[in-house]
């Protein structure tokens, strides 16, 4: 017979079954907290996260409308909404939910997303005050100077918020939309959406930034020349410089030096080349030392240094620290900012300075001298605007956008370690040297005429074959020479039959004589080359690591040509599927390209093989 328990075990066990319970109601107790605390706070954080959707919305608005003074205000209203969400999210209780299945998982994209956005909140901060102190109004209140402490500061800050933006971009990456709530979900794209399409432009920003106060001066006075390029005379950068103009920036203020026509270098010295290489002078010849044909690379970078050193070599001239490249385009946008000037009696504007840089003066003013002052006189006008501040910088902004994308502002710096940052951006107008699927067909007028404002270009890169690491390719070039009938003497003479002593109607009858460049890819060597299916040898040369061939295209009025190279090239790892780099040389009718992506490889080594 077993023993009895005692009263005290006796009442051990019967306070057992109590303490369970006190324990379990304890339990469901601080779950019933925890879940009511999560409603209250998911309640609060959506009411917070609408009104960050709203706020960020405005933001964007704001900015795409260059109002950088209520910009500022909105900023600052979108960091503390992101970090309120982020506090109402990012505390131990809300942690802990995170790891609960299914409804963790909602948690857990609330708390990353308000993670990220209070982040890159938190590091655009500098901006908030910056911005509106660059506001556009402000610009043109101050005789047109612009805020370079601002600038810098943006500049500052600009590197630490691509970098929480690329940060945030793999954080909300990971997240799955399709496991989570549609409303949790459709936020998640929306902001992965966001964070990807900021991560370029905000790397690309970075370097610019970092570079335009120095450029207006911001450490001291910085001397600019800049060049008219005539793209109704076709050179490689562009067009024949028809003017130029001295400028100087001096904190955040710009001023108009003087405006020449070309004539006054012409005079001479001869520009020094000894700096270029071997191969490209080769190629170019002498055209590279006269300053009507210094810029038929289409590297800018070259062009740079020309001017550079064809102005240190003119006696009297200043420390030069800066050499741009405008054309027709360009113009037109500065007159969007400035509003019409008038020159010779007519009103000139944004609506038709192309047409009259590129047609019109040629019609009204037959002497080629009077041409090229009246072209100085419009670039004097316009330069003297900005010089006083008349111009809205808001509209300049908006103007560039299709110039800058074209390649019409081109951009060289003397000092060689601002040089080295702004040849990384497409401003710089550099052409790539490293090795890769890359064309561009280049343009230099050798009829000494104005013919090219008729001239269509196109540029096609078929990608064939790939075998043993090497692609074969073709690139074929047409040309379309659509100049019509009556044009001024001026526009559509034959130079270059008029000193080889032949005369008559042929000199004057709309055709053209073009010097095209086929610039293929790093170490790329033609199998064959044609004109208009016929073959020929055509001249090689090398430009900035570049192959290049060459065929002198006589074209008639109305006539279209073709030139095609097939070539071959090293395949490159990780080529396949990518499009080639077609590049495009500023002309009055914006060149155009085709192309196609590139195959993989057989028997290769190469990625995709």
């Amino acid at each position: 017979m077993g023993r009895q328990p005692d009263d005290e075990s006796s009442g051990i066990a019967r306070l057992r079954p109590r303490r369970w319970v006190l324990l379990t109601a304890v339990f469901l107790l601080a779950l019933v907290g925890s879940v009511a605390w999560l409603a209250v706070r998911g309640r609060e954080a959506r009411s917070t996260v609408a009104q960050l959707q709203l706020d960020g919305a405005r933001l964007q608005s704001q900015l795409s409308q260059d109002d950088f003074a209520a910009a500022g205000p909105t900023l600052t209203r979108v960091r503390m909404d992101a970090d309120h969400a982020h506090r109402l999210t990012g505390d131990p209780i809300w942690g802990v939910a995170g790891s609960i299945p299914v409804l963790g998982r909602d948690l857990h994209a609330a708390r990353a997303v308000s993670s990220v956005m209070a982040a890159i909140a938190d590091a655009a901060r500098p901006l908030e005050t910056a911005l509106p102190e660059l506001d556009p109004r402000l610009t043109t209140s101050s005789s047109g100077r612009i805020d370079t402490a601002a600038l810098s500061r943006v500049a500052d800050a600009l590197p630490t918020i691509s970098m929480k933006v690329s940060a945030g971009a793999v954080t909300i990456g990971e997240l799955d939309p399709k496991r989570l709530r549609p409303q949790i979900a459709s936020g998640v794209v929306t902001l992965n959406g966001a964070l990807a399409a900021a991560r370029g432009p905000l790397a690309d920003a970075v370097p610019v930034l970092r570079d335009v106060p120095p450029m207006l001066g911001a450490n001291g006075k910085r001397s600019w020349v800049i060049l008219l390029q005539q793209d109704a005379e076709a050179r490689g950068t562009g067009g024949l410089v028809g003017a130029y103009a001295v400028v100087s920036t001096d904190q955040g203020r710009i001023s108009l030096v003087s405006a020449r026509a070309r004539g006054a270098l012409d005079r001479g010295p001869a520009i020094p080349d000894r700096r270029l290489p071997a191969g490209l002078r080769s190629l170019y010849g002498k055209d590279l030392t006269e300053w009507a044909g210094f810029n038929a690379s289409p590297h800018f970078p070259y062009t740079g240094q020309l001017v550079e050193a064809g102005w240190r070599a003119r006696p009297g001239s200043p420390p030069l620290n800066y050499v741009a490249g405008v054309d027709q385009y360009v113009v037109a946008a500065l007159l969007a900012a400035t509003g019409p000037v008038r020159v010779r009696g007519l009103s000139l504007n944004s609506k038709n300075a192309v047409s009259f840089l590129s047609r019109d003066v040629y019609r009204r003013w037959r002497d080629p001298h009077q041409v090229d002052e009246v072209t100085t006189e419009l670039v004097q006008a316009v330069f003297a605007k900005f010089a006083v501040g008349q111009f809205d910088l808001r509209t300049l902004i908006t103007a560039m956008r299709g110039p800058l994308h074209e390649r019409r502002l081109l951009l060289w710096a003397n000092d060689a370690q601002e040089q080295q940052q702004l040849q990384r951006l497409d401003v710089a107008g550099a052409l790539p040297d490293s090795a890769g699927p890359f064309a561009m067909a280049v343009i230099n007028n050798a009829g000494g005429n104005k013919l090219d404002a008729y001239l269509n270009v196109h540029t096609d890169y078929r990608p064939g074959i790939c075998a043993n690491n090497t692609r074969v390719s073709q690139i074929t070039v047409t040309l379309t020479n659509t100049a019509p009938p009556g044009l001024p003497a001026y526009v559509n003479v034959r130079t270059d039959l008029l000193q080889d002593g032949i005369t008559g109607a042929r000199t004057h009858d709309g055709s053209n004589r073009i010097m095209l460049d086929v610039y293929g890819p790093v170490g790329s060597s033609a199998a064959l080359t044609t004109l208009d299916g016929q073959p020929l040898a055509p001249g090689v040369g090398m430009d900035n690591n570049h192959t290049v061939w060459r065929v002198t295209v006589p074209i008639e009025a109305g006539q279209r040509r073709t030139v095609n190279v097939v070539m071959t090239a090293p395949a490159v790892e990780g080529d396949v599927g990518t499009s080639p780099v077609v590049l495009t040389q500023p002309m009055v009718r914006p060149a155009t390209v085709s192309s196609k992506p590139l195959p993989a490889c057989v028997n290769s080594s190469v990625t995709g093989g």
